[in-house]
């Protein structure tokens, strides 16, 4: 297997998930891209029997885990992170009303929450900051007498 093609890979698939959940995260936190921002996230979440507090981590999770699977930084712990919300919105959001998105259905949060799988399974790729860090942290330790 040709490890620069899978880095290349784990790369676009890592940045493309990471944009889309940034843009959720910051409709739901800030009011960008045409979100109503976070009063109105922590309304409608509680509205559908959600706390606030799971409103601010799924608003604050989104946009934070996003730019870690964009820069791949804390790779694996975003991926995790997004898997675990993605498989709820799956299993208590959407699994009712079927499987396309167009009548909001599973099919896109499954998506998500399977990439978000691969992302964590895989982890970042030769093109992360995580990478970077650990190339550092394994240098040899020299000793000195």
């Amino acid at each position: 297997m040709d490890s620069r093609k899978t880095d290349v890979a784990l790369f676009l698939l890592r940045a493309v998930v990471g944009v889309v959940f940034f843009a959720h995260g910051a409709q739901k936190a800030l009011g960008w891209f045409g979100g109503y921002g976070l009063p109105a996230t922590v309304d409608a979440m509680g509205k559908s029997g959600f706390s606030p507090v799971i409103a601010y981590l799924v608003s604050f999770g989104e946009l934070a885990a996003g730019l870690g699977l964009i820069v791949g930084l804390l790779t694996r712990i975003a991926a995790a992170g997004m898997f675990v919300e993605m498989l709820g919105a799956v299993l208590i959001v959407h699994a009712k009303n079927g499987f396309f998105a167009e009548k909001h259905g599973f099919e896109f949060p499954l998506t998500l929450c399977i990439a978000s799988l691969a992302i964590l399974i895989q982890g970042p790729g030769a093109y992360s900051f995580d990478a970077v860090f650990r190339r550092e942290s394994r240098a040899p330790v020299v000793k000195r007498a």
